[in-house]
């Protein structure tokens, strides 16, 4: 009876024993928790991502990755499997993307859902269910850099191609020629200084001029004005001539002593003032630019310095 009573004992012993060891064994391992199963699918590579990595939602931990292998009916897929908690929010518009953890470069799976879909996507194989995978970050970076260096080559040989020895010849000179085309800018601006300066007596000058020639052209008018008085004077006199005779020839006298005289002396002076007017726009005419330089020295004359007898003179 003892050694069945210490039989019995030992059994259940044992039998407690196995259950405590497969109790902590499923605690320790996490599997307490009821989890749902997905399938992923991914058309790139999953470089890093190893069983039992993490599966985050919006950077929430809701299960692990079960397992990693191809396609059977497309080697260019890669279906991974994963473990979910039991009500995780996962819906048609989830999708599912490799991140880094750290310096490790082990990966992880993450989860999100723009919202478009927000129907619930029930846990199946089936393969309209699976939850598409997009393109690490490191692959587009990868990829962004690939394109980088294509594109820093593609501007090397160009620059190559400018800077090659004949278009180096051809930029040589045409440096060349602006230099040149500056000097002598330069030069023209030194030289231009004098008249600059110049300028300002010159402006004077031919405002001076200007006003003397309004002058003229006033007295002209005047002296027109004043003779167009002195014919109307004539005709009324020799309207009242016809009408009085004694009286006619003693005013005939004296227009004649004392009108006639003026007036030829009238007319001189503005046949003298029309010859001064004609003379200086003949000058004018034949030498603009004396308006702002003056006039140019006279000839010399017998007995001045420069003065050539056989050749009349000459400027010295």
């Amino acid at each position: 009876m003892e050694n069945r009573a210490y039989a019995l004992a030992a059994g259940l012993f044992t039998l407690l024993l196995g259950a405590g060891v497969v109790v902590a064994a499923m605690w320790f391992s996490g599997n307490t928790v009821e989890t749902v199963g997905y399938v992923l699918e991914s058309k790139f590579a999953v470089a890093g991502l190893n069983v039992q990595a993490p599966v985050r939602l919006r950077g929430v931990d809701v299960g692990k990755v079960r397992s990693i292998g191809f396609d059977a009916e497309n080697t260019h897929l890669i279906l991974i499997e994963v473990d979910v908690k039991a009500g995780t929010p996962i819906t048609r518009g989830t999708v599912a993307q490799l991140g880094s953890q750290g310096v490790t470069g082990l990966a992880y799976v993450m989860l999100d859902d723009d919202g478009i879909k927000p129907e619930p996507l029930p846990p199946s194989n089936d393969k309209t269910d699976r939850i598409p995978v997009r393109q690490a970050f490191i692959d587009e970076l990868s990829g962004s850099g690939k394109d980088l260096v294509a594109e820093i080559g593609r501007v090397a040989r160009q620059l190559n191609v400018l800077l090659s020895e004949k278009n180096q010849t051809q930029m040589m000179r045409t440096l060349t020629q602006i230099e040149s085309a500056a000097t002598q800018l330069s030069a023209l601006a030194g030289d231009g200084r004098p008249v600059l300066r110049n300028l300002p007596a010159l402006t004077a000058d031919a405002r001076k001029t200007m006003q003397r020639a309004d002058t003229l052209i006033t007295n002209l008018d005047s002296l027109a004005l004043q003779l167009t008085q002195r014919i109307d004077v004539l005709d009324r006199v020799a309207k009242s001539a016809g009408q009085v005779g004694a009286a006619t020839q003693t005013v005939a006298d004296g227009v004649v002593v004392e009108s006639l005289p003026r007036m030829n002396a009238l007319i001189e002076d503005l046949t003298q003032s029309s010859r001064n007017l004609n003379r200086m726009m003949i000058e004018f005419n034949a030498r603009p630019e004396s308006l702002l330089f003056g006039r140019p020295p006279a000839a010399p004359g017998p007995g001045e310095p420069g003065f050539n007898s056989q050749h009349g003179s000459s400027q010295k």
